[in-house]
């Protein structure tokens, strides 16, 4: 289904399998290759024109034909514990908790000596600069951002946040995340 979605829905599938998955667990996505061009294309079964786009997910693929491909998929935090050349973000990630994964960037409850709901969105590709990453990873950064802002609305019944970009040695402990801290009225 993921080949009739839009990019932004198709992140907010990812995630939402992330959030469901257990550490370690694994999901399978199967999706079409014998789209030929990505756009609203005439269903003749339907009788109507629906989006339909190729999906390549960065995944191990553990199965390809013509027609379909299917990825298997584990946390990032999982498949990368403690690696800190894939981000210095992993390290001692068995105490931190994710929240929410797309293709392209992830969040986890952090220790944070102000407060105990504090989030990281982190990119997945490695960089010294926010302003360095794509469109489509920034885009995926703050998609994953309003979705930890989902997630704390309803679970710890957040009344406001505060959202922080640090870039640059001056602009705190790291340059490549985002920091989300919730606030309860007290």
């Amino acid at each position: 289904m993921l080949n009739i979605l839009l990019p932004e829905e198709q992140s907010h599938v990812l995630m939402a399998i992330s959030e469901l998955l257990k550490h370690g667990g694994k999901a399978f996505f199967s999706v079409r290759r014998d789209i030929k061009r990505n756009g609203f294309l005439y269903n003749p079964k339907h009788k109507v024109k629906t989006y339909q786009c190729n999906v390549i997910l960065p995944y191990k693929s553990i199965f390809r034909t013509e027609n379909c491909e299917i990825y298997q998929y584990q946390h990032y935090t999982y498949l990368n514990k403690d690696n800190i050349t894939v981000s210095p973000f992993l390290e001692g990630s068995d105490k931190k908790v994710l929240l929410t994964e797309s293709a392209t960037a992830f969040a986890v409850m952090n220790q944070h000596p102000a407060s105990s709901d504090y989030a990281l969105v982190i990119p997945k590709r490695k960089t010294e600069n926010y302003f360095e990453l794509s469109r489509h990873e920034q885009t995926a950064c703050w998609l994953v951002t309003n979705r930890v802002q989902e997630l704390f609305k309803r679970t710890l019944k957040s009344d406001g946040f505060e959202i922080g970009i640090n870039v640059g040695n001056a602009g705190g402990p790291s340059c490549q995340t985002y920091s989300y801290q919730s606030y309860t009225k007290v």
